[in-house]
């Protein structure tokens, strides 16, 4: 497999979130960096840092998720946005309004959640879930803490 260097970022995460879209994890594979880190959602809903293998592994499933109740769709919507907080103006990628690739089995959980990227020699060298973005609503986290403190 040839891997592909872009060394624009804007392009690289349009290129990334085409793939992503269109279910094709070899196009996606081949924008990932081999010694990266990247975020995953496991069994009990925790998010885990994972090597590229594991990640691909685990977007391949939420791929299949996704089209066994969705059976009809050829692709998923997205929209670049950018971080708001851990890596201010880091593009994120969000899919599906913030449902794809993170599922909850919450029915409550509103929260949208978007893909981080940071970049490394071209690639993608990390992925983490962001949910703070610079121009996409997500009301849900601050509702989420005002909660707590009043409780």
């Amino acid at each position: 497999m040839t891997t592909r260097i872009y060394t624009d970022q804007k392009v690289i995460a349009t290129t990334l979130a085409e793939a992503v879209t269109t279910f094709d994890i070899t196009k996606v594979a081949d924008l990932l960096s081999e010694n990266g880190e990247y975020q995953i959602q496991n069994d009990k809903e925790e998010r885990t840092e994972t090597n590229k293998s594991d990640f691909l592994k685990w977007l391949g499933d939420c791929f299949d998720e996704f089209l066994f109740v969705n059976e009809d769709r050829t692709r998923l919507e997205y929209t670049i946005d950018q971080c708001l907080y851990c890596r201010i103006g880091n593009p994120v990628t969000i899919f599906e309004n913030g449902r794809f690739p993170v599922f909850s089995r919450d029915l409550g959980n509103r929260e949208k959640c978007g893909l981080m990227l940071e970049f490394k020699d071209g690639l993608v060298s990390d992925i983490s879930f962001c949910y703070l973005f610079m121009k996409t609503d997500n009301p849900y986290p601050f509702e989420k803490r005002c909660s707590r403190l009043s409780d």
